[in-house]
């Protein structure tokens, strides 16, 4: 059986799980940009907080589970990170956090909804499953796009 999630919006105080599961990534799936990606502390802080609004986090009971978050580039909206915890994974919870990141894109007049991903990254299985379409390669990073959908309004 499943464990129970519970989705909600973000906040300032999550701020330090995103850190912490945003260098877990780092270390994890790209560690020779671990120097790097520390140097740049202050552009991801800024780059979190502007898209608090756009920050679901997972929780079972109280506990965090993991999160996603999405930006917008032009008319695009961009899956910037989607994170769960080593111990929840293969629970369901990362294909949660990514309907929620189709939904909320949708629900905010997106139909166009994109993502790169490391290439050995596994979590390109359940972005592929999802529906997404492998568009380019750039790099290590292979780009997909969710099936356009037609613009219902302007962002806010």
């Amino acid at each position: 059986m499943s464990p129970k999630y519970s989705l909600r919006a973000a906040r300032a105080t999550d701020l330090p799980i995103i850190y912490i599961g945003e260098l877990d990534y780092i270390r994890q799936i790209e560690p020779e940009h671990e120097a790097r990606w520390k140097d740049a502390l202050r552009w991801h802080l800024t780059q979190w907080t502007a898209a608090i609004d756009r920050m679901i986090i997972a929780e079972i009971g109280s506990d965090t589970a993991g999160y996603c978050f999405w930006e917008v580039h032009g008319e695009a909206a961009v899956l910037a990170s989607i994170y769960v915890l080593p111990e929840r994974r293969r629970t369901g919870l990362g294909k949660r956090l990514l309907d929620r990141f189709i939904t909320d894109a949708h629900a905010e007049g997106f139909g166009n909804l994109t993502l790169g991903v490391k290439e050995d990254n596994p979590a390109r299985l359940l972005y592929e499953s999802a529906g997404f379409v492998y568009t380019h390669d750039d790099g290590e990073y292979r780009h997909y796009r969710y099936p356009l959908v037609p613009r219902t309004s302007q962002p806010a």
